[in-house]
């Protein structure tokens, strides 16, 4: 299995670390090779070319059956390229499992010539796994011959919904930044700071622009709503999580967010934004609320409806909740990658 370091931030690796974290692989023996840091162009080739004599090593001795690679767009794309031509040439089966919210963006910028590459790699790959049905279809529309599936990313799911109905703290989890929306909650923050009770509070966790966003906060005069800005993990995430009343995540680019499958997995409300496979998740005034993009006065609307209605709130949380239990659970992912697993195996052996 081969993704960035599991020091990087994102929603790639948290769905890596979700693997490699699992217990009950059964007769399935994992070995992950990160190919990519973030640092310099020199640092990550020497990385990648490191982990390349790696993986190559475990080809020559037949020690690979199946390459799980995952990757995004651009130089995610090229690197795990290079490895899947490699490892075809040794028999070895790759799956491409795609995490890249900008890839159609990619793709569309490309030359012919490397529009005709990209073609013959997902064509190449023995299974290209997609984050939801809409990206099957983006996925045929550039190379129809390429093997496709869906799985939904999945997170571990407590036993009970934990959810606090008297919490009343706003959480935004994700890189800070005009692609995820950041702006635009700051616009929604702005317009509602005179109409929120005094106690509730915005947590804006995540990498990214966090001195521009600090900056807009203050020059805004909310300064006083904001109770965090910058990168959380670990256990400080779980205690922001349990305080919060709701997540909102008004991005304009997305595949299938992992902030948005974590925290309905703990009962907490979403409003995020109808685009990619987040309304395959999120059904709108079901589960949670949906917005188009950019949309600052739904937004406002959405966010003081559920701030002041705590029976909506319940309502949501239980569905929200039984959703992610029933469907994107780590153990019916998991379950459904073992199967995959053994199929492309049994083909390589008819």
């Amino acid at each position: 299995m081969c993704a960035s370091s599991l020091k990087v931030k994102g929603g790639m690796v948290s769905v890596v670390k979700n693997y490699l974290g699992y217990r009950d692989w059964e007769n399935v023996k994992i070995t992950f090779i990160p190919t990519h840091i973030e640092a310099n162009k020199y640092l990550l080739m020497t990385y990648f070319s490191m982990a390349y004599i790696r993986i190559l090593c475990l080809a020559l001795f037949g020690k690979i059956d199946i390459a799980h690679l995952h990757v995004a767009e651009r130089g995610s794309f090229y690197r795990k390229a290079f490895i899947l031509q490699t490892l075809k040439c040794f028999g070895v089966k790759v799956i491409l499992h795609h995490h890249g919210a900008e890839f159609d963006l990619f793709y569309n910028g490309l030359s012919d010539k490397r529009k005709k590459y990209v073609k013959k790699i997902l064509r190449m790959a023995d299974l290209n796994i997609v984050l939801s049905q809409r990206l099957v279809q983006m996925i045929k529309e550039k190379s129809p011959e390429a093997k496709v599936k869906v799985l939904y990313n999945a997170v571990n799911v407590p036993q009970t919904n934990p959810y606090n109905v008297l919490s009343h703290n706003v959480l935004f989890l994700g890189r800070l930044g005009k692609r995820k929306g950041t702006y635009v909650l700051l616009e929604a923050i702005r317009k509602l700071n005179e109409t929120l009770p005094v106690d509730v509070k915005f947590y804006l966790c995540g990498d990214g622009e966090v001195e521009e966003v600090k900056k807009k906060v203050k020059e805004m005069g909310i300064t006083q709503r904001i109770a965090h800005i910058g990168w959380i993990d670990g256990q400080q995430k779980k205690n922001f999580m349990a305080q919060s009343m709701m997540n909102v995540l008004p991005s304009y680019n997305e595949g299938l967010p992992m902030t948005i499958l974590e925290t309905m997995a703990h009962g907490i409300p979403n409003i995020s934004t109808n685009i990619a496979s987040i309304p395959e998740v999120l059904h709108d005034g079901e589960n949670g609320f949906l917005i188009t993009p950019g949309d600052t006065a739904t937004l406002y609307d959405r966010i003081l409806c559920l701030s002041t209605n705590t029976e909506l709130r319940m309502e949501l949380s239980r569905k929200s909740y039984e959703l992610i239990k029933n469907s994107f659970s780590l153990d019916v992912n998991i379950r459904k990658l073992k199967g995959i697993y053994a199929r492309i195996l049994s083909h390589s052996n008819q």
